[in-house]
């Protein structure tokens, strides 16, 4: 075997297989190609695979339903960890997000995969303001039950899990100028994040675990990036 081909082959065996959830949404493109660019490998579990944008190095697509236990377990062993970027479908009643939690659990529990991250919603901080309150028992208390159940499953599994909860979702460019806190919104937050930024620190996080088994605020900030881990 040549020397060009051991090499490709241990480069293989050392890069981090990510399986990514929610891949044809906004933040879940953003993840699967900030992990390629760092040198991940990255399976993306869709549903709608003609939805992604051409296939690039690095990067395979598998159809499949992420409610559907059997069809994770058989998927995901040789992976590192899962992060699901899912989000519910609009504001009315959905059970979607919680209904893939409980799949993913059962599968990873199924499986030698034990690092999961997650993003919820911020709406559940209890301690940010009268306008958040309103907003989870108003317009929001859909996607709000639905989120509440999926933390209560990702944090009861046993598993090796981050939640993040970002507020309201961008488009904008990756700035890495956001705050981070444990068990609340960071000090200075706009109420506002990229979904290039919630990428970022999901990939932070992954090859630098410092929020594990952890409900984490993540929003930009007007400086450059801080982190605070209050709980």
């Amino acid at each position: 075997m040549s020397a060009s081909k051991l090499e490709r082959e241990d480069l293989a065996r050392s890069r981090t297989k990510l399986f990514v959830l929610g891949a044809t949404g906004g933040t879940g493109r953003a993840l699967v190609e900030q992990a390629r660019q760092r040198g991940h490998l990255v399976t993306a579990f869709v549903r709608s695979p003609e939805k992604l944008d051409p296939v690039r190095d690095g990067v395979t697509v598998l159809r499949g339903d992420p409610r559907n236990a059997d069809e994770l377990r058989a998927a995901l062993p040789g992976h590192d960890a899962v992060l699901s970027a899912l989000g519910p479908p609009g504001l009315g009643p959905t059970t979607l997000v919680s209904d893939c939690a409980r799949s993913t659990v059962a599968a990873m529990q199924a499986t030698v995969v034990r690092r999961l991250l997650v993003v919820g919603v911020a709406v559940l901080f209890e301690n940010d303001g009268l306008l958040n309150a309103i907003a989870r028992r108003t317009f929001l208390r859909n996607v709000a039950s639905d989120s509440a159940e999926m933390e209560r499953i990702v944090s009861a599994s046993g598993l090796e899990w981050t939640i993040v909860r970002p507020p309201r979702l961008t488009n904008g460019v990756l700035t890495r100028a956001y705050g981070v806190a444990d068990g609340r919104m960071p000090p200075a937050a706009r109420f506002t994040i990229s979904r290039a930024d919630v990428a970022d620190f999901l990939l932070d996080e992954l090859e630098h675990p410092a929020h594990v088994r952890r409900i984490t605020g993540l929003a930009s900030v007007r400086r450059r990036r801080g982190v605070s881990t209050e709980t």
